[in-house]
């Protein structure tokens, strides 16, 4: 396994989820000097997990800017968009690259919210703490840190 920073972000957005890739593509020009994306890469060079970190306010966390402005000053970044491609699920790739990520500088921390408490539990089991419940518009959200 090879964990890296990829540099053609399409690679990646073409395994994201329609609905994920209409939220991240139209605004990758204005944010990517915020983001990186990191992957997990197989012996056949095929991305079998990945996900983006930012160190700045992307509109998916603009409904609590002020809690992402408390993270960010604390020098936390925040990951979003941590995907493993369905034919690869169930093979811990996900917790690898968490980990990868973590051992990568380890001395950043990092921040997260989910919105299926079910992943919770996956998140504290590579290191994460939960912080709070985030609420608005009707929706809830969990904060999670490491």
């Amino acid at each position: 396994m090879q964990f890296s920073i990829l540099k053609d972000e399409t690679q990646f957005f073409t395994l994201l989820p329609e609905d994920w890739q209409e939220s991240i593509v139209p605004i990758w020009q204005q944010i990517k000097n915020h983001a990186t994306i990191y992957i997990l890469q197989d012996d056949d060079n095929s991305i079998v997990a990945g996900g983006i970190v930012f160190s700045t306010i992307i509109p998916e966390i603009e409904a609590y800017k002020e809690e992402a402005n408390f993270w960010f000053a604390k020098n936390y970044l925040y990951i979003g968009y941590v995907w493993v491609p369905e034919n690869q699920r169930n093979k811990s790739y996900g917790k690898l690259w968490l980990q990868q990520l973590q051992n990568y500088n380890t001395n950043q921390h990092y921040w997260l919210t989910i919105e299926d408490k079910n992943l919770r539990t996956f998140y504290e089991k590579v290191g994460f703490s939960y912080v709070k419940t985030i609420s608005y518009d009707d929706v809830e959200e969990e904060l999670l840190v490491c």
